[in-house]
């Protein structure tokens, strides 16, 4: 991706899913029973109810002319954040203190899938993240400011799922679905047969990504134009736009909402290039050129699965710390969050460099792609001030996104980096 807007949430949504997850085998510190559902079921009610009391305080604070709407919003929106984040312990606290977790794994319908249990897992952090949202959607149906329907209620909800946390969800069910299934055969099926199997289902899930993708956002038809000139880019670059094996162009419609571009897919054929509305609406035909360079230099350079593998070593150090242990669920539980740290701090590592790296060979791309047209960058100089500008124009009016972040450095980095001798730039 280009910037990182939003990435507080994309953030979190990622602690969130990894969290729940690692404490799938986390120890029953009581007896499990139906008591650890409902007791976890009264919490996140519990917190449900805080987030649109919050809610329901701004809107009387307005309404009492305290406080101006922009104002109310934006105290309520770091309101929401704090709960979101501190909704981690109370996820923490359903799975490990109440004992959610071990009740999941002695059910009989959930005991022998992976896939079946995560669900229960996911469902404390989901539940709250849906919450917040609500809240939310609450605080602007009060006050008039959107449609207070029930139907645009569900909407909003599923269009904030569809938005990030579904893209991460779906591939990991998928891939524990792998689990179980593999799991299942092992009585019928010799072990080369299990890892053919794992290896075949890989690569079916990484083919079929793109096609999830693009049924989750919400496209649009792309203006004759925009579609032309991305086309001559791409065809100029080496990157097919026809046959299939093409990449498809997608203009990604998010009510104005997100100022991004991104690649969808690992391999040929179905990649997807998606730009949302606002990039193709609001840069530049040099600027929105980086943007396009900058995400054929991710496929280039095989950002996507440097970054997977990058993780791998961490959870092998996960293995080990957890084998340290005599008591097998606290192992687990111990090594799980041993791979989370190592997990967060390699991951953020690699992306730095990928996404300088990503700078750096778009605005070699550029030139080529341009062909010394009106607008385009001749020399690779010129390109990487077209790149600066487009850092700033995507994250002006959000200093959030001008900052450093767990995936992205901050933009004062990468235009400095921009400046730097070509040479300099690549990993």
């Amino acid at each position: 991706m280009l910037n990182e807007q939003g990435f507080n949430l994309s953030f979190y949504v990622f602690l969130l899913v990894l969290v729940s997850l690692c404490c799938g085998s986390a120890p029953g510190w009581s007896e499990p029973s139906f008591r650890s559902v409902m007791a976890s079921v009264a919490l996140v009610a519990g917190w449900t109810i805080l987030c649109h009391t919050a809610a329901r305080m701004m809107v009387l604070q307005v309404k009492r002319g305290h406080m101006r709407i922009r104002d109310a919003s934006r105290m309520l929106e770091i309101q929401l954040d704090i709960f979101r984040w501190l909704g981690l312990p109370v996820v923490l606290t359903c799975l490990g203190a109440f004992s959610l977790a071990a009740w999941s794994r002695e059910q009989p319908i959930l005991e022998s899938s992976m896939m079946l249990q995560s669900i229960v897992l996911l469902m404390p952090g989901i539940t709250i993240l849906l919450a917040t949202w609500s809240a939310e959607h609450v605080f602007g149906a009060r006050l008039g400011l959107t449609d207070s329907s029930l139907r645009n209620y569900f909407v909003s909800l599923w269009s904030g799922l569809r938005a990030g946390p579904v893209w991460l969800i779906i591939p990991t069910m998928l891939f524990l679905l792998l689990g179980d299934l593999a799991e299942w055969s092992q009585p019928i099926a010799t072990g080369n047969a299990v890892a053919i199997g794992i290896g075949v289902g890989i690569a079916v899930i990484a083919f079929v990504l793109p096609w999830i993708v693009g049924r989750v956002i919400r496209q649009e038809t792309m203006s004759t134009t925009d579609r032309e000139s991305i086309t001559l880019w791409l065809n100029r670059v080496g990157v097919k736009t026809e046959g299939w094996t093409a990449m498809r162009i997608v203009r990604w419609n998010t009510n104005g909402r997100v100022f991004n571009a991104l690649v969808a897919g690992l391999f040929r054929p179905g990649r997807m290039l998606l730009l949302s509305d606002r990039v193709l609406d609001e840069l530049p035909r040099g600027q929105l050129l980086m943007v396009v360079m900058h995400e054929v230099a991710h496929v280039r350079r095989w950002h996507v699965p440097i970054r997977m593998a990058a993780v791998a070593p961490a959870w092998f150090v996960s293995i080990w710390v957890g084998s340290l242990f005599t008591n097998e669920s606290l192992g687990a539980t111990v090594g799980g969050l041993t791979g989370l740290l190592l997990t967060v701090g390699t991951l953020s590592a690699v992306a730095y460099l990928t996404e300088w790296d990503a700078d750096a060979v778009a605005c070699k791309l550029a030139v080529k792609a341009g062909g010394q047209a009106e607008g385009m960058p001749a020399t690779e100089a010129e390109a990487a001030g077209m790149m600066a500008a487009a850092l700033g124009r995507v994250t002006a009016g959000h200093p959030a996104a001008r900052r450093a972040s767990w995936l992205h450095p901050s933009l004062a980095m990468r235009v400095k980096r921009l400046a730097k001798p070509p040479r300099m730039h690549l990993i």
